[in-house]
């Protein structure tokens, strides 16, 4: 007779318990991801639903957005800021066909600056003014300030740095007379531009929809976002306005 093979107990036992584990992960991996579906569905769900109640929404756009088309950008947005310039060299490279593209479309268009800690206010409006001419739209100038490099919270030249924005906004504001607006993300905001500014208007950058004070005109909820046009996906800023549409009105004066 043929010996039978027989295996121990504790290797059937053994197995039987590895492919209990096996089934255990893969249900909790499915639960994981069924669940992590379920809360980001919420989550953007939520979301929706909070700018929906923002009644006046828009974008910021620069080279990186590619070719938008500003007729149909008019049936679902209330404004758009346009990337000029940032310091006192660099320039947008669509900014002037952007804002060419823009005129006679049904939307107002901003101008947007990015502020350097080091090249002068004198140098950076001279830029700017160079580069927009006359084609600064109707809205505030925002000026968009960011921390980098050694120039942080902990700097010790910060104050001198404020004053220089200070100059700057001074500067745009005599020239141009149609306000500026400072974008920021909350923790800038708070420690280098109010010192300095505290009476100006704001654009907060982070996400948070709510829980900001009047000072605060425009909020920044989607940094990455996308808006889709002839199939394309393009990429843009987008933003609402911390009022109503009464309020908007009173701050585009």
């Amino acid at each position: 007779m043929k010996r039978r093979d027989y295996q121990p107990i504790y290797d059937n036992t053994f197995r039987r318990r590895h492919r209990h584990r096996r089934w255990l992960l893969i249900v909790a991996v499915l639960v994981l991801l069924v669940g992590g579906g379920w809360g980001w569905f919420q989550w953007n769900a939520h979301q929706r639903a909070q700018v929906a109640s923002y009644p006046v929404r828009g974008v910021t756009i620069n080279q990186d957005s590619g070719y938008l088309d500003f007729q149909q950008l008019a049936k679902h947005e209330t404004f758009a800021y346009l990337q000029a310039t940032s310091g006192a060299t660099y320039t947008d490279d669509d900014f002037s066909d952007n804002y060419s593209r823009s005129q006679g479309a049904d939307i107002q268009i901003g101008v947007a600056h990015t502020f350097s800690f080091t090249t002068s206010a004198q140098r950076q409006y001279r830029h700017f003014r160079r580069t927009v001419k006359r084609n600064s739209g109707t809205l505030p100038i925002m000026v968009a300030v960011s921390y980098y490099g050694k120039y942080n919270s902990s700097n010790s030249d910060m104050a001198t740095q404020g004053q220089k924005l200070k100059r700057l906004v001074r500067l745009l504001n005599q020239h141009y007379h149609q306000g500026v607006v400072i974008f920021a993300s909350q923790s800038v905001l708070t420690q280098f531009v109010k010192p300095v500014l505290p009476q100006q208007d704001y654009w907060t950058a982070g996400g948070k929809l709510s829980g900001h004070t009047q000072q605060v005109k425009l909020i920044e909820y989607d940094a990455d976002g996308t808006i889709t046009q002839n199939g394309q996906d393009l990429a843009v800023a987008k933003s609402v306005f911390n009022g109503s549409r009464r309020d908007w009105h009173a701050f585009t004066k």
